[in-house]
């Protein structure tokens, strides 16, 4: 971390390389005399004291080179120019702290004639408008709230002459600019913007790119706000509507977000951009964070922003002028390197392995020596090896002989119609084309793996698993209500056996209400079973375990619910006792159960990579929760769903638990695992990625199996 005090204005009060690139800065107000600027590209923070006439001044806005800046005690508002540091007056605020929080929108450079303030509060019902050179302040009324229920929620955005600001039930006004500083209203009502259908909440920022206005949803639950799902959506008029519709890609550009505001810039402007990528900071409860989204392959990265007191409110991004007109090489410009990569369930090795010897020397090895080989080997050098020659590809069953581990399964962008696999072992990662793939229109979430086989829900409505190897797919009748959703959702065998069975959980956020779906195959719709039982259960939103014929489900307070499939039964266990006594906000843990050695295990974790993964065993015969401390040659696989154990292949990867992140850069991942020796992470946490989409599942190759 940089610290740098310098005391007087002018080119000194801004930090070296400000203007060559996006920099978040902060005004602190009342609270401190100086500026904060972290630099997210050198991961960096220099604190600045400013001039006299700045402190106790807080930052509203920002318009290219111009500061829209308000003083705490005066009210006194006004632009200054960091280039000149001129300034052009707005009158003072009104009497009412609302102000310091409203979301801004400006027209133009204050130095034209016909710029524009307009400022958004939350939970308000009017609009406050003004320019340079009024005396005050104008009250404009929406009249939309005499008929409709809510108020303005933000964000918002001037395009194409007309402001853009969300209102409560996630609806858009539209409204003409000009008439506003006169106090008339022209206003549009662009329908609901639907959020994708999980039962947690979202922020809404609105981006102008290159002549078009992006809406992105950032979708978080839990009193962490742990980001679950990124989505932009383009503003389009179509048969005379206007309506928002979901995009892929986001081109050469990259969106920056902070608070409740957007803007884009083309990646070759500033250096160390990388192209189709979305950047903010988040706050959680290992520090803030810088994270970065990248849409190519939706996976979220993020590092760790040096400690500052001020924290994230009033943050805020800078694009002066300056960076606009130098034009400097993106070294992030290219995209990612794929060790290898799999095609219709085929690998292809690197294109930098040796060359391989004439097939007629290798042809010459006794397949009985070849097959000794196999069991040596991960699946996929089985499978390299078996391409060497066709008379190793002869060779009995050799995907079964081969060492066989968890893979990290996402799903990157749709328009490659490919999966992603991450071998945490290997530290490689494979794309998986395939027909098979199946082109959603809806957001897709992996939810549950077994045996090689996932089950994917896509929307609201549609369940299907899928093997990705063998490109099988069985689709599943709709779920059975409008906007609904399965907490846990897991199934009996392989879906070829013939007492195949699917169960989905779905519990009332009350806790005083279960229902469990079934269903067989030949079946045409699901078969709900209602239950409401007298002890409320809150659940982990976390894979079931089948243990002795029946479904285990963990509760977020460590307590168990068990379902009898034969008696069609639920029941919530007297024991073992909470591990808690009051209920964990939603959120705050993940909870995973699995069956490990014959007995069940519960892991804690969250993502604070300060706070240590607990691991608990059931003592049966007490039946109560034991404190793990060894896994005795077990590892671990936990994703945000799905919970896998294993024996481990070799013992240095043994007591160990495997989490759905990675570290490294575009060239080379390793993955990031929690010692049960030392009670820490590995490697260093200084760039971690993390698919947002992704399950932990084993490989399986072979058909109807």
């Amino acid at each position: 971390m940089v610290a740098v005090m310098v005391g007087h204005r002018g080119e000194d009060s801004l930090p070296h390389g400000f203007g060559s690139r996006p920099w978040l800065f902060q005004m602190h107000g009342s609270k401190k005399s100086t500026c904060t600027f972290f630099d997210p590209i050198n991961n960096s923070l220099e604190e600045r004291v400013l001039p006299e006439f700045l402190q106790g001044k807080a930052c509203l806005g920002f318009y290219q080179d111009w500061l829209l800046l308000a003083d705490e005690q005066t009210r006194e508002c006004f632009f200054l120019s960091i280039t000149s540091f001129s300034k052009i007056y707005l009158p003072s605020f009104p009497e009412s702290p609302d102000f310091l929080k409203a979301i801004v929108s400006i027209t133009s450079p204050p130095s034209t004639s016909n710029c524009i303030v307009i400022l958004v509060c939350s939970s308000k019902t009017f609009l406050l408008v003004s320019s340079p050179g009024r005396k005050m302040w104008k009250k404009v009324p929406l009249k939309y709230f005499k008929q409709n229920t809510g108020s303005l929620r933000g964000p918002s955005i001037i395009y194409n002459e007309q402001l853009f600001v969300m209102a409560s039930m996630s609806v858009t006004l539209v409204i003409d600019v000009a008439p506003l500083i006169r106090g008339c209203v022209k206003m549009t009502v662009i329908d609901q913007l639907k959020p994708c259908p999980v039962p947690y909440s979202w922020h809404t920022f609105l981006v102008e790119c290159a002549g078009d206005l992006f809406s992105v949803l950032v979708h978080s639950y839990g009193s962490r706000q742990l980001i679950i799902h990124i989505e932009v959506r383009r503003l389009e008029l179509s048969c005379n509507e206007i309506h928002w519709r979901r995009v892929q890609d986001i081109g050469d550009h990259a969106f920056f977000l902070a608070g409740r505001s957007g803007k884009s810039l083309p990646a070759n402007k500033a250096r160390g951009v990388q192209r189709n990528c979305i950047y903010f900071p988040a706050n959680n409860s290992d520090g803030a964070r810088l994270y970065n989204f990248c849409l190519d392959d939706q996976v979220l990265n993020f590092t760790f922003l040096p400690e500052n007191n001020g924290g994230l409110n009033r943050l805020q991004w800078a694009f002066p002028m300056k960076m606009m007109q130098t034009v400097e090489e993106d070294i992030f410009n290219s995209s990612d390197v794929m060790r290898s990569e799999m095609t219709d369930s085929t690998v292809i090795g690197n294109e930098d392995e040796n060359e391989v010897v004439s097939s007629r020397q290798w042809d010459e090895l006794p397949i009985e020596l070849v097959e000794l080989l196999f069991p040596r080997l991960s699946l996929v050098d089985c499978l390299r090896l078996s391409s060497v020659c066709k008379g190793w590809s002869q060779a009995s069953n050799f995907t079964r002989k081969g060492r066989v581990w968890p893979w990290l399964m996402h799903l990157p962008n749709l328009k490659y119609q490919s999966w992603k696999f991450f071998d945490p072992f290997c530290c490689e990662e494979y794309t998986l084309k395939s027909n098979a793939v199946v082109v959603a229109r809806d957001h897709l979430a992996l939810r549950f793996s077994k045996n090689g086989w996932v089950v994917i829900t896509e929307g609201n409505k549609k369940v299907f698993i899928l093997n990705p190897f063998t490109a099988e797919v069985i689709n599943l009748p709709p779920l059975p209500l409008k906007d609904y959703f399965f907490d846990s959702i897991s199934f009996t065998s392989v879906p070829t056996s013939p007492d195949f069975v699917v169960y989905g959980f779905f519990f009332q956020i009350c806790g005083e209400f279960v229902e469990i779906s079934t269903w067989c195959p030949g079946e045409e719709e699901w078969t709900v079973l209602e239950f409401q039982p007298s002890i409320p259960f809150f659940p982990s939103s976390n894979s079931l375990v089948l243990f002795q014929g029946e479904f285990y489900c963990l509760g977020r307070k460590g307590e168990l619910g068990v379902f009898n499939p034969e008696l069609e039964t639920w029941n919530v266990l007297s024991k073992p006792e909470p591990i808690y006594s009051t209920e964990p906000r939603y959120g705050n843990e993940y909870c995973h159960l699995l069956e490990l050695n014959g007995d069940l295990i519960s892991v804690f974790r969250t993502d604070d990579t300060k706070q240590p993964i607990r691991v608990l065993k059931l003592d049966r015969s007490e039946m109560n929760w034991e404190k793990l401390e060894h896994l005795r040659g077990m590892t671990l696989f936990v994703d945000r769903r799905n919970s896998i154990a294993i024996r481990s292949p070799e013992k240095k990867y043994a007591n160990r638990i495997y989490v759905p992140w990675f570290e490294g850069g575009m060239d080379s991942k390793k993955g990031i695992f929690y010692s049960m020796e030392n009670n820490s992470y590995h490697p260093s946490m200084h760039r971690v990625e993390e698919p947002l989409t992704c399950v932990w599942m084993e490989p399986n190759l072979h058909l109807h199996s």
